[in-house]
């Protein structure tokens, strides 16, 4: 058997506080780095809003409250919807559900909101100083997210207004 190499590290203050959090028993230090610095060598190529999004992918799916859907599956499903007698009982029901996406929401800021849903897909976020952005692919994704985030905002009371545009929304910061 080969013998490991054996190297020193530096670590400063916080460095030192996050290896005392992460010692489990029964695992060395260096079995502790080593994993570490596997982890980092699997996702090293990730920006931290990549990482960001990777965790609010991994939260809402251990969860297993949320589903991925393709998003062609979800615009014809959308758009068979509108063409239903129906279509009012599903909008209704979706202005229910966002109520209670709402009270999940009631600890989080508006930017916050914007990201969690943006990590699902329905738009690509840009944001200014006092304004948000939401960039859509197709009018129904647009719509359904809209309506959302109508219901959202009439719970949450956030100083925020809504405006549509012909692909996007924009949500300027009241202060």
């Amino acid at each position: 058997m080969k013998l490991p190499i054996r190297t020193s590290i530096a670590l400063n203050e916080e460095t030192l506080r996050i290896l005392e959090k992460l010692k489990e028993p029964n695992v060395s230090q260096s079995d502790l780095i080593r994993r570490a610095l596997k982890f980092y060598y699997t996702f090293r190529g990730f920006g931290e809003g990549e990482l960001e999004r990777l965790k609010i992918h991994a939260e809402m799916l251990i969860g297993g409250e949320h589903v991925i859907v393709d998003l062609d599956h979800l615009v014809t499903m959308l758009r068979i919807i509108e063409s239903t007698p129906q279509k009012d009982k599903f909008w209704d029901e979706h202005r229910r559900i966002a109520r209670s996406h709402a009270e999940q929401f009631r600890y989080l800021n508006l930017d916050r909101i914007l990201k969690r849903l943006e990590a699902c897909n329905f738009f690509r976020l840009v944001k200014m100083e006092d304004e948000y952005i939401l960039i859509f692919g197709n009018e129904e994704i647009k719509k359904f997210i809209s309506v959302f985030l109508q219901e959202v905002f009439d719970i949450l009371t956030l100083n925020a207004q809504m405006k549509e545009e012909l692909t996007k929304i924009r949500i300027a910061v009241i202060k």
